[in-house]
């Protein structure tokens, strides 16, 4: 009895691996995946010649080789007369051209295979392939006649209603498939499809079940990628395209979709090798030079930039509408090479069109603090935070706003009119204010510390006043903090110097020998050459002069 179970499960087993193989070909074919198909079918011409050929037939017709297919399906006839699916074929290249002739040929196919479900559905199929969509829905009633449990009907209308913008109705119909038959794997993959974009959590679930069964349908990880893609889980889209690319059987589309998941992720170099590697095949494709313009305008490629800028701007008239980030990062690639004032007319007129369009003050900021215009680039930075508002800020927006603000008092501190003066001490105050924020929002950090000390130190420059010291007393302290977190490791060492050299320096002028001499020997302890320190131990070690 336990033989008996062990062979009855032993030939399960078998049954299930060669029915998998059987239906690869076919399965691929279904999925519109004709390169793996094609593929398949050549290497079985020898195995199953009349299948074999009838779906290398019907790949040349999806592809327009009338010719080519008219001889695959005669090849096919020679190789089996009574495999029917190659007659199909025959009648579908004559539907367009002579429609009677092409009935003949059905009816003679199905003279006695009348029930045949597989060959109805195809003829179904040939008429709608055809443009003879009410015929077609006939041919799909009979062929329902014949096999109401049958998957290939209802993945038929699922096909028709998804190629009409259906997806709502073709996902119904995949999913009777699917109920009729749990193990057919097309419509699971195309069922999967058209939930991507509706409903990605289950296109997801759906197709883990799909690679649990047949863990060589790899294509099911580009479904896996699209979806995640759409919920914007980039890294783990990459994860499941990289296991489909690694096939080597993926298209333009494919690549764009890859390349943008990398975009999306900072990984700007991979992006850029999938768009090159994407334009070396279709070098006037709309949208991968538009993202090997992003490209270029985040890694600061302002000499290529350019030119697949000018060049994708000159796309518009047959490939597609240019969209406000198109302007967004030619000005950033004209901001990279120099070319200020044409930056600056772009993002002006970006606004124009939309006063609160949030990244274009961003990057105003930018573009102001490499033409050395500070006060302008404190400006826009102040405007961007307005606009996104405190609740999306973080400590990093404040910090650069006060370096903003600081850079701007330093470009008037030598300033001696009125108004300079005015002015100056209005942006030191604003930048003290933001870097206060910055302590308040890290108490722990050092940076806004140091800054404040940066700040003060900038509005008492004798430091006579002191203004700066407490500032950098409390940066001080926050890094030796931190290097007991960390075992003593100090890794902001030269800020540390910077804070030492200050308070030494204040002591010096206040002639507190001892304390100066103390913040000079720290000094000297993790800088040993510093020369400001090296000059007053000097002084310090010569005999007083009398006075």
């Amino acid at each position: 009895m336990k033989k008996t179970h062990l062979f009855t499960a032993l030939f399960a087993v078998l049954a299930t691996v060669i029915n998998a193989q059987n239906n690869f070909g076919k399965d691929y074919f279904c999925l519109g995946e004709y390169k793996i198909a094609n593929n398949y079918f050549e290497q079985q011409i020898s195995q199953s010649p009349a299948e074999s050929y009838y779906y290398l037939g019907e790949i040349a017709f999806t592809e327009g080789e009338i010719d080519k297919a008219k001889a695959f399906f005669e090849k096919g006839i020679a190789a089996n007369p009574l495999y029917m699916l190659n007659y199909i074929g025959q009648g579908k290249l004559q539907l367009k051209t002579n429609q009677k002739a092409a009935e003949t040929i059905f009816a003679t196919a199905l003279k006695k295979n009348k029930k045949n479900v597989e060959l109805n559905v195809a003829i179904a199929r040939a008429y709608y392939e055809c443009g003879m969509k009410d015929i077609a829905t006939e041919k799909i009633e009979l062929a329902r006649k014949y096999g109401k449990k049958s998957p290939l009907v209802y993945t038929l209308e699922g096909d028709i209603l998804a190629a009409e913008n259906n997806p709502g109705e073709a996902a119904g119909k995949y999913e009777q498939a699917i109920y009729f038959d749990p193990n057919y794997t097309v419509a699971s993959i195309k069922c999967a499809k058209v939930y991507e974009s509706i409903n990605p959590t289950l296109s997801v679930e759906m197709l883990n079940k799909v690679i649990e069964a047949h863990p060589d349908y790899t294509v099911a990880y580009r479904g896996i990628g699209n979806s995640y893609s759409q919920k914007g889980m980039y890294q783990r889209a990459i994860e499941a395209y990289t296991l489909f690319f690694a096939e080597k059987n993926y298209n333009i589309e494919d690549i764009t979709r890859f390349a943008f998941a990398y975009f999306f992720t900072d990984q700007f170099e991979k992006s850029i090798t999938l768009v090159d590697e994407g334009l070396a095949l279709e070098p006037a494709n709309f949208v991968l030079n538009r993202l090997r313009m992003y490209d270029a305008s985040k890694v600061n490629d302002s000499v290529n930039g350019l030119n697949y800028a000018n060049y994708f701007f000159t796309l518009k008239s047959e490939k597609g509408e240019f969209i406000p980030l198109d302007y967004m990062a030619y000005a950033i690639i004209l901001t990279d090479a120099g070319e200020y004032s044409k930056a600056l007319k772009i993002f002006n007129g970006m606004l124009e069109s939309d006063p609160n369009k949030t990244d274009v003050y961003k990057e105003l900021y930018t573009v102001y603090s490499k033409m050395g215009e500070s006060g302008k680039a404190a400006a826009s930075y102040k405007k961007y935070m307005e606009l996104m508002g405190a609740d999306y800020l973080s400590v990093l927006d404040y910090y650069q706003l006060g370096r903003a603000y600081y850079a701007a008092a330093s470009s008037l501190s030598n300033d001696s009119t009125e108004i300079g003066k005015t002015q100056f001490e209005e942006y030191i105050a604003k930048a003290d204010s933001a870097f206060t924020t910055v302590c308040n929002l890290t108490p722990d950090s050092y940076t806004g510390y140091l800054w404040r000390g940066h700040t003060n130190a900038l509005l008492d420059p004798e430091t006579t006043l002191g203004l700066a010291k407490p500032h950098y007393e409390a940066a001080a302290n926050a890094i030796l903090n931190k290097a007991k977190e960390n075992n003593g490791v100090n890794g902001n060492q030269k800020d540390l110097v910077t804070c030492y050299q200050y308070l030494g320096y204040y002591y010096y002028l206040k002639e507190d020998k001892e304390n100066s001499t103390k913040y000079w020997n720290m000094v000297l302890e993790l800088d040993p050459n510093n020369a400001n320190a090296k000059a007053v131990m000097d002084e310090y070690s010569r005999p007083a002069k009398k006075k």
